[in-house]
């Protein structure tokens, strides 16, 4: 395992930990990382493919949690549709308006 395969192990267990260890407890995400990249490091053919795939995953995970803490610290007391409508706008469309059964005629 060279050193940039070994980078992104750890990273990838830091995110694992970061993310889904603390809520639950379990430590099976960090095992099953474990054994896989045992795996890959005793099969060499399949390192390529493999390394690539984690890297993807890596960047998946990183970008995720931060996109999560970010629009937790901007939007705190934003309800689900201003959160949705303010989304579709940043990405350059309009969400189309809610079906409100109160008022039909709207």
């Amino acid at each position: 395992m060279n050193t940039t395969q070994l980078r992104v192990y750890r990273h990838l267990l830091r995110e694992i930990n970061r993310q889904f260890t603390p809520v639950t407890k379990n430590k099976a995400w960090s095992i099953q990382l474990r054994q896989q990249w045992l795996e890959a490091s005793r099969n060499p053919g399949s390192n390529d493919s493999d390394f690539k795939a984690a890297q993807n995953v890596l960047t998946y995970m990183a970008n995720n949690r931060q996109y999560k803490e970010l629009l937790a610290e901007f939007n705190p007391k934003m309800s689900e549709g201003d959160r949705i409508e303010k989304t579709a706008r940043r990405v350059g469309l309009e969400a189309p308006k809610s079906y409100d059964s109160s008022n039909p005629s709207s």
